[in-house]
């Protein structure tokens, strides 16, 4: 089982990799922005 210390860990990380935009997301709103 995992303890609080690892889940809330596991939660903050999560967290961070949905928040940042990939490298798709990036090319999609360049994209947008150049072209309208």
């Amino acid at each position: 089982m995992l303890s609080l210390h690892d889940l809330l860990f596991f939660s903050l990380a999560a967290l961070v990799l949905v928040l940042t935009p990939g490298p798709n997301m990036i090319y999609c709103v360049s994209r947008a922005l150049c072209q309208g």
